[in-house]
């Protein structure tokens, strides 16, 4: 990994777990949020609540299922190459 990918994965780690968990302090709206969650782990407990979900997956260098479309959020390859490879295919 190269400096530059180095500072922006930090930051983007920084931003994710400040902004959701420290600045909005907003209510968890977890019934709506489940309405479009298509997680298909499901012991998963972090369902519903986004700012979870999302802190727990970029640090994996990953995106939520909730990106994908419903064949390939199946997959549990939740990468960020294969979110670009959907991107490029124009499926996302």
């Amino acid at each position: 990994m190269v400096k530059s990918e180095a500072v922006f994965w930090v930051f983007s780690r920084h931003f994710f777990e400040s902004y959701f968990r420290k600045e909005l302090h907003m209510e968890c709206k977890k019934d709506n949020n489940l309405a479009s969650c298509n997680c298909s782990y499901e012991p998963c407990a972090r369902k519903g609540i986004c700012c979870d979900c999302i802190s727990y997956h970029i640090k994996s260098r990953q995106l939520p299922g909730c990106c994908f479309p419903a064949d390939a959020e199946k997959t549990w390859d939740r990468s960020f190459e294969h979110f670009a490879r959907l991107v490029g295919e124009k499926r996302v």
